[in-house]
């Protein structure tokens, strides 16, 4: 089995995916109204930042699957992954392959937003911590439109992503999406050992490092699973936010499905 490829995505092609909807959405604006001028003009130096300055980072691999239960799934690998919510998403859509996710805003992005937050200037920071969100929501869809084209040609389709820590998967699954992520990769030269407060080395993976606690550095960096069906499924972001579970979201597109398909086109 191959180790995960690394996509080439550019800031510029990162920062002009995110349209000023998204962005809003973001930034708390309700649905349909336009920014006003002053935010306007802030949420421009946001992107004209990222887009000179930013670093985003994409990697995949995808895994045939062997087969599912109700708390888990296990890969051809051999491994297993754990988690009720995607063992269902993967029954319920009938995949027979995943695609582990990783992606992020990266380092560049969050330090310059914390020497904003340092220097006193809150607006500033606040504009690119949203924008740097935005970002990385965008790789994920660039990302799926990526793989959608090689799966169309070859009559499958993907199913909306899920992240450990959103919805009903538990965060815990971020450790064994990062161990599939970083298996048969090489160490990176650059980057220094790193080890968690139990004594045993971080996984680092590009830019990001998954701490013990299944968070992840960088801020803006995510983990995510996608299964891979031969059914003619059409994932949007809206099918995304109906099949997430997490209802108090103030981010949301569209309100829950309870059978978690609607808005998937097919």
């Amino acid at each position: 089995m191959s180790a995960a490829s690394i996509l080439a995505v550019s800031a510029a092609d990162a920062t002009a995916g995110v349209t000023d909807a998204e962005f809003g959405r973001l930034l708390g604006i309700p649905r349909g109204r336009e920014m006003a001028a002053e935010i306007g003009e802030r949420a421009g130096l946001a992107r004209r930042w990222y887009a000179e300055h930013g670093q985003p980072f994409v990697a995949l691999r995808r895994v045939a699957l062997v087969g599912a239960t109700a708390g888990s799934v296990t890969l051809e690998t051999g491994e297993v992954i754990g988690g009720a919510a995607l063992a269902e998403r993967l029954r319920d859509g009938e995949a027979h392959a995943l695609v582990a996710l990783a992606v992020s805003a990266g380092p560049e992005v969050a330090a310059e937003a914390a020497r904003l937050w340092a220097d006193d200037r809150p607006d500033e920071w606040y504009f690119l911590d949203r924008f740097a969100a935005a970002i990385a929501e965008q790789l994920v869809w660039q990302a799926s439109a990526a793989l959608c084209g090689d799966a169309t040609a070859a009559g499958e389709g993907l199913l909306p992503h899920l992240s450990p820590g959103c919805g009903r998967w538990e965060i815990s699954a971020q450790h064994e999406l990062m161990a599939l992520l970083c298996a048969d990769q090489p160490p990176s030269p650059s980057a220094p050992p790193t080890d968690g407060e139990d004594g045993l080395r971080m996984p680092v993976l590009g830019p990001m490092t998954l701490l013990a606690s299944g968070a992840i550095r960088p801020q803006h960096s995510l983990l995510a699973a996608l299964g891979v069906t031969r059914r003619a499924i059409v994932a949007t972001p809206e099918s995304s936010c109906r099949s997430c579970y997490r209802a108090r979201c103030r981010f949301r597109r569209a309100p829950h499905a309870r059978d978690g398909r609607r808005g998937v086109a097919e």
